[in-house]
């Protein structure tokens, strides 16, 4: 058994051995030239090198293998959409990776040759000329990538050039295309744009980021929401906390923004990121008067010249019931007026009660609850960007089109939003989160309402930054409301400090029934690829050499044995170690009903 085993990649002796038939055929040729009698030499003449050919077309096969990794190809969209086929994306060229390829990479990597040859270019060509230097186009089906897809990639390995890739793809499809880009990418940016007008969608790009406001949509990420608590979470969520939102001060201050979005519905106004910042650090007093005046005028028109007069007459008399941030008598009588006949009873409002117990809440102890909840809303308001989070469509001197998750949807745009987070990561990571809960929102009108508008197509890069609760809520629901969600991030370990918790983190990469990987270096990373890969039985030949010498008896008594023999053990399906090896561009995927992929990529040129 073992007589039968011969390692894919190893020195090439058949060179050797080529060169010792290569010298023998010149010498039978030089006699079959030289001596008398020679043409008796052409027959061993003819053997050698017949010999000498098929040894060296061997050893050159050998020294061949591998050569096809080290390809960097440029490749222009037109080709692109070529090798592009029905329901299906183009994903590179590679090949299935199976259990003889590992056998492959162990065995060469046994035979002590050099892990990486080339040190001006990171990563090991060789793998990818584990299958004889044949490669096929690689095609996904779109089916599977409604699974949802992590991909991991150290700095510099490919990951933006990936997303190039699949965002062309996506574009020319005809999906609504959402591209998170925490870093800003230019490339990538100018890319979408590019193949917009290439596919005719010249109308559909959208560019959102705070660092170009003049050149930048208006986003309303506060505009959907089926219920106010909605609104809520969505800024709560960026309060810093060490109970994953369940402690005293996130739970007062999402109190406390509940009610104030509750007080401007009842007054007819959609809440705003700036709305929510004027009431909560300001008081809420104005507000309370105005949704009290607004909720009798539906249940009571004449409520003013009826029953609340006395409690008009009486506060204008300097008797009203003092209040300690309330000093306006109209004030104190609408709300002593609305606390006894309506509070608490068929036509009181349980909004506008939790908005009246906010506003006699002490003033001092409510400035210390809210204190982490101030500095997000400041944040997120100041400057130009209020004024693309929180548009003012009555502003006629603003000509920046303004949208919201629905309508980017429905109206099948392309939406590029970069988020600066070199600049300000802090901000750049509350603006993700919002946008995010936002799309969550809208992911699940869709399902409910079970009318799908079509593929949506969302990739978001460097996701430890954004991602968020609302964020996972997309990735278990998503799909059944169109959604195919690509992220992207360089470790997992990131994913677990943003979330603060590694079975949140685990929940949210298993939730990814699509892997890709490209090169990446931290230990916990690579385990949890080669756990997803799974196992596999390789071959080992194992070599015993023993002797002996048993000079009691006899001096000359000696004995010695040699043996091999060929075993099987189990090995990660991909080596771990070559994770780190991968060279830029290429990667090794797990699609969504366990198939292996070793693939590379192009460069997608203008």
């Amino acid at each position: 058994m073992a007589s039968n085993y011969d390692p894919y990649i190893r020195k090439p002796y058949e060179l050797y051995i080529a060169a010792a038939w290569f010298v023998a055929t010149a010498t039978s040729f030089a006699g079959y030239i030289v001596l008398p009698g020679g043409k008796s030499m052409m027959i061993p003449w003819l053997c050698f090198g017949f010999m000498a050919l098929q040894s060296a077309i061997k050893g050159f096969n050998l020294v061949g293998r591998g050569k096809v990794g080290e390809m960097l190809t440029f490749m222009d969209v037109e080709k692109l959409m070529e090798l592009v086929k029905p329901e299906k994306m183009w994903f590179g060229w590679g090949f299935d990776w199976m259990p003889i390829h590992t056998q492959r990479a162990v065995d060469y990597m046994l035979s002590g040759a050099k892990i990486n040859h080339d040190q001006e270019n990171p990563g090991s060509p060789w793998i990818h000329g584990l299958n004889t230097g044949k490669e096929k186009d690689v095609l996904i089906p779109l089916k599977s990538l409604e699974g949802h897809t992590i991909m991991f990639g150290t700095t510099g390995a490919g990951k933006t050039r990936a997303y190039e890739v699949m965002v062309t793809q996506a574009i020319h499809r005809g999906d609504t295309v959402i591209m998170i880009d925490p870093k800003g990418d230019k490339e990538l940016r100018d890319r979408m744009e590019l193949e917009c007008k290439r596919a005719g969608r010249d109308d559909s790009f959208l560019f959102f980021h705070p660092a170009f406001p003049k050149s930048s949509v208006r986003l309303d990420p506060m505009r959907n929401f089926t219920r106010t608590t909605e609104i809520a979470s969505r800024i709560a969520s960026l309060l810093p906390s060490q109970t994953g939102g369940s402690d005293a001060f996130t739970a007062f201050a999402f109190r406390a923004l509940n009610l104030v979005a509750q007080g401007l519905l009842e007054t007819g106004k959609r809440p705003s990121i700036k709305q929510l910042r004027y009431y909560i650090e300001g008081g809420a007093e104005s507000l309370l008067v105005k949704a009290i005046e607004a909720h009798a005028n539906r249940v009571e028109p004449n409520w003013k010249e009826g029953s609340a007069e006395p409690y008009f007459t009486k506060a204008k008399a300097g008797k009203a019931k003092k209040m300690e941030t309330i000093t306006n008598p109209d004030w104190l009588a609408t709300i002593e007026w609305y606390r006894t006949t309506m509070s608490n009873g068929p036509n009181g409002s349980e909004g506008i009660d939790g908005l009246l117990s906010l506003v006699e809440h002490n003033r001092l102890h409510f400035s210390k609850m809210i204190a982490s909840l101030i500095p997000v809303l400041n944040m997120l308001t100041s400057g130009d960007l209020g004024e693309l989070l929180s548009p003012n469509e009555d502003d006629t001197r603003d000509s920046r089109q303004i949208f919201d998750t629905s309508t980017i949807i429905s109206g099948k745009h392309v939406l590029y939003v970069g988020l600066d987070s070199l600049s300000d990561s802090i901000v750049s990571s509350a603006i993700g989160s919002i946008v995010l809960a936002d799309f969550a929102s809208v992911a699940g009108m869709i399902y409910n309402s079970g009318k799908k508008p079509g593929r949506i197509s969302m990739f978001v890069d460097e996701a430890a930054e954004v991602v968020n609760l609302p964020f996972i809520q997309i990735l278990n629901k998503g799909r059944g409301a169109g959604f195919q969600v690509v992220m992207a991030t360089q470790t997992l370990p990131d994913i677990v400090a943003r979330l603060g918790d590694e079975a949140r983190a685990r929940q949210v990469v298993g939730n990814c029934n699509n892997l890709i990987t490209l090169r990446i270096k931290d230990g916990d990373t690579q385990q949890f690829v080669v756990e997803t890969f799974g196992q596999t039985y390789i071959k080992t030949v194992q070599q015993n050499i023993s002797s002996a010498v048993n000079s009691a008896e006899n001096i000359i008594n000696y004995s010695g044995n040699s043996g091999q023999s060929l075993s099987f053990g189990e090995h990660d399906l991909f080596p771990q170690h070559l994770l780190g090896h991968l060279p830029n561009f290429h990667y090794i995927a797990s699609i969504a009903g366990g198939r292996v992929i070793k693939g590379r990529l192009p460069i997608i040129t203008h």
